[in-house]
């Protein structure tokens, strides 16, 4: 028999606070009838405000799932409410499988039945294909060089008349150049316009976060006019940042990384078209680090494949680059909780040479995973909002920069450090709610801290305690 989930995963399928709150509500048996359990699949049905109960269904092994309500939201509080009284232990296995149920498991089986019919053979470009994509690719390219210079000829504007004198004009300045960086091919680059534009009406110390975007700019378009005498890693990573993509069979096609991969961190945000959920992977054996990214269009289902806590066994896959971090998920086999882990946690000081490293071999970085030893401490009494807490002592810990394409993030909770035996300190980043949390799960006492390393400091995403993988 399949084994339940936690609580805290059906949390991580909400796709906002207030279907959570929804879905809780929903999690006792009064509304619910005709549940039951065959793993791997889900059923019930609950009564609502019309006289027809809703019906839902749910695959557990995905998850997929489907509800009759007219909601928009996937899933449904419906769906969240069924999967919490399961985790809760208040449905049992057994129950005759519901008609709604049945049909639609039959339908998502048929689906995913191969076709019988032979496969084709694999469609191989003729001559004259393969001319005319080259020719495409080398239009591009040309394209693209063409607007990156655009883009270094307006920053060496910008610094000839200075940024003091930036103005209501920046802004849409700024963003007009962005467009054509789009007509020019490199989203990369204008995303990161878009972040500059920004910046100005940002906060009091906005100069030198202005200066820095755009000395990350002009160092991106100076490796473009190079990249042919440029490294292959290194060619891939100013690639990757200008916008072009690695097709996905390319990647596949690397050599895998095998490991039992903890995920130790996810964050949700919204792009221009699509929502991107970062997942970050951690090599139980290996010790490597993972970024997992999916994309979804607005309205679709979020991908629930990797959530926070799972330990997944399978293979990792490299995207080209100095850094490695980037990377997709071939092989999956055995999926399971974290237990008995003992991972090797570093000191403050390691976390700031790590980030020093790989800020070298990437100066576009935005974040990478980071580990450390460490404890908590919550702002000094009498420290006043958006004051800094005097610093325990550690000259290299990280410091504030743009993150990748130039964004940045202020701190959104002043004061709040990571101590490790040494005395050393890194801040902690993230919402006070949070950062509460964190202080609450250690105890005030030193643990291994999973987060988001940065130049802000480390956004804390889950610890190791007794061995198990706890997230926040």
């Amino acid at each position: 028999m399949a084994e339940r989930w936690r609580t805290e995963r059906v949390t991580a399928l909400a796709p906002d606070s207030a279907s959570d709150v929804a879905g809780r509500k929903l999690a006792n048996p009064t509304p619910w009838s005709d549940v039951g359990w065959a793993a791997p699949l889900l059923w019930g049905a609950c009564q609502g405000s019309g006289k027809t109960p809703y019906k839902v269904a749910v695959d557990t092994s995905g998850p997929s799932y489907t509800c009759t309500c007219p909601s928009r939201k996937f899933p449904c509080k419906h769906v969240l409410g069924l999967l919490y009284l399961w985790s809760e232990g208040r449905i049992e296995a057994g129950g005759g499988i519901s008609a709604y149920a049945a049909e639609w498991a039959a339908k998502r089986d048929a689906a995913d039945k191969p076709s019988e019919a032979p496969a084709e053979e694999p469609k191989v470009q003729t001559d004259a294909q393969r001319e005319a994509a080259e020719k495409r690719e080398a239009l591009r390219d040309e394209r693209v060089r063409t607007g990156m210079l655009e883009l270094d000829r307006w920053l060496a504007d910008q610094v000839t008349a200075g940024i003091a004198a930036t103005s209501t004009q920046w802004y849409a300045a700024a963003n007009d150049l962005a467009a054509r960086m789009v007509d020019a091919q490199t989203p990369g680059a204008a995303s990161m316009l878009r972040s500059a534009a920004l910046t100005p009406s940002s906060g009091r110390d906005w100069p030198d976060r202005l200066v820095a975007q755009l000395g990350l700019l002009h160092l991106l378009a100076e490796a473009t006019g190079h990249l042919d005498a440029l490294d292959d890693d290194l060619r891939a990573t100013v690639r990757d940042h200008l916008g072009y993509t690695t097709p996905r069979a390319d990647v596949l096609a690397t050599p895998p990384v095998t490991d039992e991969w903890a995920v130790v961190g996810l964050r949700d945000s919204d792009e221009e078209q699509v929502s991107m959920r970062r997942v970050w992977l951690w090599g139980t054996k290996t010790g490597r680090s993972a970024l997992v990214l999916l994309f979804t269009p607005y309205g679709m289902p979020v991908d629930n494949s990797l959530l926070p806590g799972m330990l997944v066994e399978g293979d990792v896959h490299y995207y080209p680059g100095r850094l490695q971090q980037r990377a997709l998920m071939g092989r999956r086999g055995s999926e399971g909780k974290v237990a008995g882990w003992r991972p090797a946690a570093g000191t403050v000081a390691d976390a700031a040479v790590t980030w020093r490293d790989a800020v070298a071999d990437d100066p576009w970085l935005g974040e990478l995973p980071g580990l450390v030893l460490g404890t908590p401490l919550a702002p000094c009494a009498g420290t006043q909002a958006g004051e800094e807490r005097p610093s325990l002592g550690a000259p290299s810990a990280p410091r504030a920069r743009p993150t990748a394409g130039g964004r940045y993030e202020p701190r959104l909770a002043q004061g709040w450090l990571m101590a490790d035996a040494a005395g050393d300190a890194v801040p902690l980043v993230g919402t006070e709610t949070d950062l509460w949390q964190l202080l609450a799960m250690t105890g005030g006492q030193p643990h291994p801290v999973f987060g988001e390393l940065s130049g802000h400091g480390l956004r804390p995403t889950a610890i190791v305690s007794g061995g198990a993988l706890v997230t926040l």
